[in-house]
């Protein structure tokens, strides 16, 4: 269960492999040697899924419905420093080298008009969409209840 206390929001992630980490980033006090801005504005969530060869790495952002605003994807953009540093932290320890697979994803409870009329596809109840900001490719999933395989799907 991810759950957002600011806008009482909480999703349901279902089929999670066992060897699985999911670390609330958000309140993550990074850089603290900067003034608050942009630079602060990080996503929720970030899951690590390893599998034989790679680890996916999905970096969430929770928001209780969808608008037309950027700051949620600028939030998971600005996220990415954040994973390589954690990346270069477990190569150090592990003494060898890592290969990640990033996702970014969007998770909103309810969709607003804009989603609606763009929807691309409807599986048990969850919609979903991939949208391109700035350099990174976005899903964004509606609903209240998602698989794990559907967060690393494109």
């Amino acid at each position: 269960m991810l759950h957002e206390s600011d806008n009482d929001m909480t999703i349901n992630i279902t089929n999670v492999p066992a060897c699985s980490a999911i670390v609330r980033i958000g309140r993550l006090q990074h850089w603290s040697g900067i003034r608050h801005g942009r630079w602060k504005k990080i996503c929720d969530y970030v899951l690590v899924m390893p599998n034989d060869q790679d680890s996916w790495v999905v970096l969430v952002e929770m928001k209780k419905t969808l608008s037309s605003g950027k700051a949620p994807e600028e939030q998971l953009r600005r996220s990415v420093p954040v994973v390589k540093y954690l990346q270069s932290l477990c190569e150090t320890d592990a003494g060898q080298s890592m290969r990640i697979v990033l996702r970014h994803v969007l998770l909103a409870e309810k969709a607003s008009g804009r989603f609606d009329k763009d929807r691309t596809r409807v599986t048990e109840g969850v919609d979903s969409m991939i949208t391109l900001y700035k350099d990174i490719r976005i899903k964004t999933i509606v609903g209240t209840s998602v698989t794990a395989q559907e967060l690393i799907d494109e």
